[in-house]
């Protein structure tokens, strides 16, 4: 039985992708869904957009604080949206949202709540796309001390 599954979601169409599979365990078996965005740090406005679409960095930010709130206030309306369907499984979801590196974020939420099964998609980025910008889900598979589940974005 799976418990406690975690869902690491950018926003993107492509992390997306891993939804219907939770979904068929979900309905096999009774779990906790926890649904999870990290916003990254990152300086680079024209890279942030790049690697995380759902986050609209301004050039120039007037205000650090109410920019992470902006930022966290659309990825909460964004998690809750998507729990919805999960609640109507009868799941019991949590959405989290934290800031910093998105593989550490992941992986250290995943040892503190006792995670299951981290479940995420590949975004297939290879080359150096993938050198650059380093791979996520990579890093999760190989350092993750419970199962994580990669659906290969289409």
């Amino acid at each position: 039985m799976v418990g406690n599954i975690l869902i690491p979601l950018d926003g993107s169409q492509v992390a997306e992708q891993v939804l219907p599979h939770v979904k068929a365990i979900v309905e096999c078996r009774s779990a906790r869904v926890h649904l999870m965005s990290v916003a990254p740090v990152i300086d680079n406005a024209a890279a942030a957009v790049m690697l995380y679409p759902l986050y609209v960095y301004r050039e120039q930010l007037a205000d650090e604080d109410a920019e992470r709130q902006r930022i966290e206030n659309e990825l909460n309306n964004y998690l809750h949206n998507i729990a919805r369907d999960f609640e109507q499984m009868g799941a019991e979801v949590r959405c989290v949202i934290r800031f910093g590196s998105p593989a550490d974020e992941i992986l250290s939420y995943a040892t503190q709540n006792k995670i299951e099964l981290i479940a995420m998609c590949t975004h297939g980025r290879s080359g150096l796309a993938r050198w650059a910008y380093g791979s996520v889900a990579d890093r999760v598979l190989r350092t993750s001390s419970c199962p994580v589940l990669l659906v290969r974005a289409n």
